[in-house]
């Protein structure tokens, strides 16, 4: 009867152990499971983060002054594209930030200030009245999918726009309104996702044409 006894407390303890083991298997699954999954999301949002961006093709700026050296940068055009690999970016969402060391201005996409079509004068068109010392306005430059439109301008790979801003909130050394000779201006166009557009450069130190490239 002891040996039976024994036998059954053993055949006891045994079906526990495979039961604990089992309880502890089945956890370490699920665990194993959700932790996979959470670093597939994180690892899909990591790559979209590192491949997706925008890029500064070009920085062109306009001096409403005649001769250009007595004037003063008023307006500047940020030609930008996406990066390779980029998907799809709403630049509704976007911002663009520039500073000249003296002043940060912060500018949102107004939607009012968009345009498709035509540019002979990329600084004269109407849109720019829509345009304002806080607010960037969007001329489509090249759209290879024609999907782009007013509310949600979406950039994708092949596309360029110029970024239309108003520089009115600068004041130069000598009072006037706008960028002025010799200044440096650091900035960055954000997108919603992925990384920003740099923008770095310094004025010349006379102004001698209407358009500047800049950038």
């Amino acid at each position: 009867m002891r040996k039976g006894a024994i036998g059954i407390g053993t055949l006891i303890v045994f079906i526990a152990m495979v039961l604990v083991a089992a309880v502890a298997a089945g956890v370490i699954i699920g665990t194993a499971g959700y932790l996979q999954q959470k670093a597939q999301s994180a690892g899909k949002q990591t790559t979209q983060e590192v491949s997706s961006g925008i890029r500064v093709v070009n920085v062109y700026g306009y001096v409403n002054a005649t001769p250009p050296s007595n004037g003063t940068i008023i307006k500047m055009a940020i030609f930008i594209t996406p990066n390779a690999g980029s998907s799809g970016m709403d630049l509704s969402n976007s911002k663009v930030v520039l500073s000249d060391g003296k002043q940060l201005v912060v500018y949102e996409y107004n939607s009012s200030a968009f345009y498709v079509g035509t540019i002979t004068s990329l600084f004269n068109l109407s849109v720019w009245n829509n345009v304002t010392d806080s607010q960037f306005g969007i001329a489509v430059i090249n759209d290879i999918g024609n999907k782009m439109e007013p509310q949600h301008p979406t950039l994708e790979f092949g596309d360029i726009v110029a970024l239309l801003i108003d520089t009115t909130a600068f004041t130069a050394d000598d009072g006037k309104k706008g960028i002025g000779p010799s200044t440096k201006i650091i900035g960055k166009v954000i997108p919603e996702t992925g990384a920003a557009g740099v923008i770095d450069f310094t004025t010349p130190a006379t102004f001698n044409y209407n358009v500047i490239e800049l950038q």
